[in-house]
């Protein structure tokens, strides 16, 4: 029977959780060995397969990857998936940032940290979603990448509840180092990327006591406009869509039809607004808008980082670090459209809480541009909008602190350190409601009830302007308009976003007795931080005078703090047991506990099974629980019109397809069949949404359990199975969820406009194609604890060394199994459909790689893969079922997005002194990604692609590092 024997002492509680960085010790030669810290854990120790699956991506493993960006590492996990990205994000609230997110949990539920420690979020929420900028991290100076692959609030807090992202930096690097690399697709060479950085170290800290590393690197991205290469788009998009299909692009180009909104314009039955120089067979004045819908933005950064330590002496070691970062990312916007049968725009006046709309008219028959004599029908292009829309942001986190041990017993780390990020984000082109009024004329103002528009063009007047110069005023049609008139009608707005954190922390770790040989480990600590968080719209926003725009703000502070624990308990020689608890008290809600517990056994010398359970949470972040409102747009299918949207819309293309090119109606009645579909099964939705202080933290429990076998020496493969419940989840009922379920909302939560007002179809229409409610305009609502997740899957990692007569062989695989994602919906009081298998959740995603060393060359091979998904969601997503493809003119291969396996290259060349070559072909093989017609015709309305990749192919990137002794 084993004793227990404690040792006597005090253990200090000290001021936060902060695992230090240490490096793992892993030479071949005598050196013993260390222990090391894992992420999850905040006790050292010798093995590196803890209870807690834990991923490790070594420098030697990401320079194989061909990655440009901290974003492109997250994106090779088959435990990532999709997730704000600066190229996508030109709509979002937090443009110009990129996030990480880990089992389908959101980019809220997942923590990263560099070198243990929080880093500051991104300055703008993504709506009520605060995360980490991934793309303000340093590349070049990491060593690795460690991924904790279940929760971690035990150890960490708040946040991380899918997992934890840990990247640790380089450690007593001495000398400097040099390194470039260049991207490009094959292809189309539009596609290029370039990054650059200088890593300099000195001082050897074993022989000199002190180190120094110091890293900064750049990062530039060309933009890319989809016209350059939407003639390689997969050939079946232009199949299933004519605004891409072959010939479509008439004199643009072999595909990308043209629209007629353009500028100068044209006034239907009338012709074009004089000094058109592209007119149509038809007669029409036509646009290039593929000239200005942009597949990738320009990106520009700079990331520093500065770390030092020193011996102090006496076992004691102080160090610190500053990290700043300045990323800038500039969308080109394509110019706003107006037409005189568009749909009305809704948004809402932040001052008031009430709804807005703008109406498109009709110009007067009294216009000095209509000669016609009766309500004329415009369609304009604002080319002479400004485009840019620069998104400027500024990051760093500076800390210094100290480690070491006491009475020899015990090891100690304190730091104290301030953090913050500050954004600014502007857009250009939007239309201001008030410079709208001023220079083109007062939409409010109508002919409804003008006794004589009545008598003559019934039907028409309520949307006709009364105004006889209706764009006839400051701002003319097609004409040269000056800078202080663009400046009038399209104002530059945005935000401003400033987060600040003030933090100390502090832990104790070391033995408290023994249990026969075998240590009891013990961590003690505590942490306080302080946070403050603004977001400050402009005043055109906050006034509701940009036509559709939204607004959110934010200005609130607290104090947080927390107290942590954690036992190692070695019970046999086999068997290990793990506690952890996590005290943490935010203001506005009760002290939260966060335990977890976890088992190790060592089955035999090749085999040891694993266990973990764990509660963690997520508190309400400042921009959930402060005094807020928020004014957005969702893209949502009117289930009640998409479906006659759709039907209307094939007819009308058909008809215009039987026409002859020279007839100007085929042109109308394609531009027509483009915006009803638009209009009704992928418009935004004015969604106005308000703060709730009496918010509950979100709650999970996960649980994971699995093994690790080393059949032979330099072969390990593990299986794990995970599961995670999520509950109290803070959000909005969604507007699918609300719609499924219409009749049974309360009054005012979904807003419709009257059928008298449909300008989608007319009262002919309403009663062909069976239309019995108005357009969808808005819903209302405040941040809930409205909902449920709950997910499960398995994780599998295999590794294997072996020397051959080639040169050494590593094997490596990675893949992640999903067996259910369930949402739950309050329409149904209960889960909805299994998403595993659907769109956005692949059932399996997996890699494997193999790189052999052979002299001075290494050759790498790894393989991607994920598993063929259908093209509908949830329960509620009749659009896109097998029957709603139907419906679509989509047969069953239609229908899903296929199975994809992508083929990537690496090699690598050290034969030169001190200068090391590689290339990375990204994609071998040239092969398309599947095709996606719901992205192409959900989110790009039918007209836009969406797919990069699907244009890149192959790409090949060359890298140069030189290191100077």
């Amino acid at each position: 029977m084993n004793k227990i024997a404690l040792k006597s002492g005090v253990i200090a509680v000290a001021l936060t959780l902060a695992s230090s960085q240490v490096v793992l010790a892993q030479d071949d030669g005598a050196k013993p060995l260390e222990k090391v810290i894992i992420t999850g854990s905040n006790i050292k120790r010798i093995d590196t397969e803890t209870s807690t699956p834990v991923q490790i991506l070594r420098r030697e493993e990401i320079a194989r990857l061909g990655v440009n960006s901290v974003r492109d590492i997250i994106d090779t996990l088959t435990s990532s998936n999709s997730s704000l990205s600066d190229i996508g994000g030109s709509n979002s609230f937090a443009s110009g940032a990129s996030s990480a997110s880990l089992r389908n949990l959101g980019k809220q539920s997942t923590l990263v940290l560099l070198n243990s420690r929080r880093v500051a979020p991104y300055a703008l929420a993504d709506y009520n979603e605060v995360f980490t900028n991934l793309d303000a991290l340093p590349l070049d100076a990491i060593d690795r990448v460690e991924i904790l692959r279940n929760g971690g609030s035990a150890i960490y807090g708040s946040d991380a509840v899918a997992g934890v992202i840990n990247i640790i930096t380089r450690n007593d690097f001495q000398g400097v180092q040099v390194r470039g690399n260049y991207e490009q697709s094959v292809a189309n060479e539009q596609f290029k990327t370039k990054t650059a950085s200088l890593t300099g170290g000195f001082g050897n800290y074993a022989n000199d006591g002190y180190n120094v590393l110091a890293n900064v690197e750049v990062f530039h991205r060309d933009n890319v406009i989809w016209r350059d290469v939407l003639d390689d788009i997969n050939p079946v998009y232009g199949q299933k869509f004519a605004t891409v299909a072959p010939k479509s692009g008439l004199m643009f180009g072999n595909r990308g039809a043209p629209s007629t909104f353009s500028y100068p314009g044209n006034l239907i039955g009338q012709g074009p607004v004089a000094g058109c120089a592209t007119v149509s067979a038809a007669g029409l004045c036509v646009f290039d808008r593929f000239a200005h819908f942009e597949a990738v933005p320009k990106a520009d950064r700079v990331n520093a980082l500065v770390s030092g330590k020193l011996n102090l002496g006496n076992g004691t070691e102080g160090y610190a670090e500053v990290l700043y970062s300045k990323t800038k990312t500039t969308y080109t916007g394509a110019p706003g459209t107006y037409g005189s049968n568009s749909s009305d725009s809704i948004w809402g006046d932040p001052r008031t809480g009430l709804g807005k709309a703008f109406g498109y008219r009709f110009l007067s028959p009294d216009s000095p541009l209509n000669t016609t004599g009766e309500p004329l029908e415009l369609r304009y292009r604002y080319a002479d909008a400004p485009d840019q829309n620069p998104n400027d942001s500024d990051q760093y986190r500076v800390l210094a602190g100290a480690r070491g041990s006491w009475a020899g017993k015990y090891d100690w780390d304190t730091a104290v350190g301030v953090m913050g990020s500050k954004t600014k984000s502007r857009n250009n082109g939007a239309i201001s409601d008030s410079g709208f009024k001023a220079l083109v004329g007062d939409y409010t103002k109508t002919l409804a009830g003008d006794p004589n528009c009545e008598a003559n063009f019934p039907g028409y007047c309520e949307y006709t302007a009364a105004d006889p110069n209706f764009f006839n005023h400051g701002y003319k049609l097609g004409q040269v308009n000056s800078p202080e008139v663009l400046r009038q009608l399209f104002p530059e707005q945005g935000y401003d976003g400033k987060i600040t954190q003030y933090f100390i922390d502090g832990k104790v770790t070391g033995e408290i007795g023994k249990i026969g040989e075998r240590a009891i480990g013990i961590a003690v600590g505590g942490e306080v931080r302080h946070e403050k968080f603004n977001i400050t719209p402009t005043d055109n926003l906050l006034s509701g005078d940009i036509v559709g725009y939204g607004a959110a703000t934010a200005d609130a502070s607290r104090t947080t703090e927390a107290v942590f624990t954690e036992l190692n308990l070695p019970v046999t020689s086999q068997l290990e047991l793990v506690g952890a608890a996590r005290v943490d008290k935010f203001p506005g809600f009760k002290t939260h506990v966060s335990p977890k517990v976890a088992a190790r056994f060592e089955a035999s010398p090749a085999l040891m099974l694993r266990a973990t359970f764990e509660g963690g949470f997520r508190a309400p972040n400042l921009t959930e629980s402060a005094q807020s409102s928020k004014f957005a747009f969702v893209s949502a299918q009117d289930p009640k019109r998409c479906d006659q949207a759709q039907a209307l819309a094939r007819d009308l293309r058909n008809a215009g397809n039987a026409l002859p090119s020279s007839d100007p109606n085929q042109a109308l009645l394609l531009a027509r069949a483009d915006t009803v579909q638009q209009n009704e099964c992928s418009a935004g939705v004015a969604s106005i949404v308000s703060n709730n202080p009496n918010l509950k933290p979100e709650i999970t429990r996960s649980a994971t359990a699995g093994f690790v076998l080393e059949p032979v020496k330099g072969t390990s493969v593990s299986l794990d199975y995970w599961h995670i419940e999520r509950k109290d989840e803070i959000g909005l009922k969604s507007v699918d969820d609300l719609l499924a379920a219409e009749a049974d909302q309360a009054p005012g939560v979904i807003n419709r406009a009257p059928l008298s007002q449909d300008k989608t179809f007319s009262a002919a229409e309403q009663a062909k194609y069976g239309v019995t409610a108005g357009k969808l305009l808005s819903t209302t609502g405040q941040f809930e604890n409205v909902s449920r997740t709950k997910t499960s899957g398995l994780d599998l990692a295999a590794t294997s060394r072996f020397d051959t007569r080639y040169g050494r062989l590593d094997l490596g695989a990675n893949a992640t199994y999903l067996l259910d994602l369930k949402n739950f919906s309050s329409t149904l009081n209960d889960y909805g459909d299994n998403l595993a298998g659907r769109y956005g959740y692949s059932k399996t995603v997996a890699n494997f790689s193999a790189a052999l060393q052979t002299g001075k060359f290494t050759n790498s091979l790894r393989l991607v893969y994920n598993s063929k998904t259908k093209l509908n969601t949830d329960y509620f997503d009749d659009k896109y079922t097998l029957e709603g493809c139907k419906d679509l003119g989509w047969n069953a291969n239609d229908c899903q997005i296929k199975a994809y396996e992508r083929l990537d290259y690496n090699l690598s060349y050290a034969g030169i002194k001190d200068l090391t070559l590689s290339m990375y072909v990204r994609n071998v093989t040239n092969r398309r990604p599947p095709v996606d017609l719901r992205a192409f015709n959900f989110d790009g309305g039918a007209v836009i692609p969406q797919s990069t990749a699907d244009v890149q192919g192959r790409m090949v990137r060359v890298t140069a590092e030189y290191k100077f002794r």
